[in-house]
């Protein structure tokens, strides 16, 4: 039980509630004696647990750097990762490239802190983070894991030939994979962004996959949620905040977007056991491909 895990680390807390939703950590919420909220991560599985001390690393270097607040952990553990609650609430409950969502309207402060928020991460010297241990990338990086990626999702999901065509052309527009990797969080879901009660930007959370790659990575979550007005909006935001004015293109956004949602997740839950991720990207993929 995750309380007893907690005690072993010195923190005696009541659990009250679990969120099961997460692809790496199943999370929980919980109070200590002096009303205090908790928020308790639990690894799902071993090579997530080995990647905690580089997210550690990784959030000691950005804390200062960014305008919203970070989590700051008080247990690091292979088994736990503990922190106080950020203030604010999650702008949503789900993650839109794992699961069927309507579009989340966004307010333009929210669009706009967002924006700000990515260009400060963007702009943080990949010096800075390197020593950290995240992984380092670039866009030729993410070119190639994407034919990777497609190869496999070819033989393994029933890709339509329309649907793989389109992403043959997007991986040989060399537009769309210049310059160096930048630091990125990876996974901008509305469900690891904290808003205040008018729903403007306070605070991120999930910071497990962040590294340094295509700034591309930043604004999929965005417009899987949001949409393509929204991204458009975001993307204006991020620009005016001192973000790279040529990347990402749009269209590259759009790509990588889609071909999370179907190609990649579908591949997750094959290699996770997950049925559910495997039907839902087929069940996209067909209707992509009409």
């Amino acid at each position: 039980m995750i309380d007893e895990v907690a005690r072993a680390h010195g923190l005696d807390v009541r659990i009250d509630g679990v969120d099961e939703t997460g692809w790496d950590f199943r999370v929980h919420f919980a109070t200590d004696g002096d009303g205090s909220r908790w928020v308790l991560r639990e690894p799902r599985r071993p090579e997530v647990a080995e990647r905690i001390p580089v997210e550690a690393r990784m959030l000691a270097v950005l804390r200062p750097r960014l305008p919203v607040e970070l989590p700051e952990w008080k247990i690091t553990a292979p088994d736990l990762v503990a922190y106080r609650r950020l203030a604010g609430e999650p702008l949503a409950s789900d993650d839109p490239i794992a699961v069927a969502m309507p579009l989340i309207t966004a307010s333009e402060g929210h669009l706009v802190r967002l924006g700000a928020v990515i260009a400060a991460l963007h702009s943080t010297p990949s010096a800075e983070v390197a020593p950290t241990g995240i992984e380092i990338a670039g866009p030729e990086a993410l070119r190639t894991d994407v034919a990777d990626r497609l190869a496999e999702g070819v033989a393994e999901l029933a890709v339509p030939e329309r649907c793989a065509d389109r992403w043959r052309r997007w991986l040989d527009d060399d537009r769309c994979w210049r310059g160096e990797g930048v630091p990125v969080h990876h996974d901008l879901s509305p469900n690891h962004t904290l808003v205040d009660g008018s729903g403007v930007l306070t605070g991120l959370l999930d910071w497990a996959d962040a590294g340094v790659d295509d700034p591309v990575s930043d604004f999929v979550a965005p417009l899987a949620a949001f949409g393509p007005r929204a991204l458009d909006r975001l993307l204006a935001a991020y620009r005016a905040a001192g973000g790279d004015p040529e990347r990402p293109r749009r269209e590259h956004v759009a790509a990588l977007t889609t071909f999370r949602r179907t190609v990649s997740l579908g591949l997750h839950g094959l290699r996770t056991g997950q049925r559910r991720f495997v039907d839902l990207a087929r069940e996209r993929l067909t209707c992509a491909g009409r």
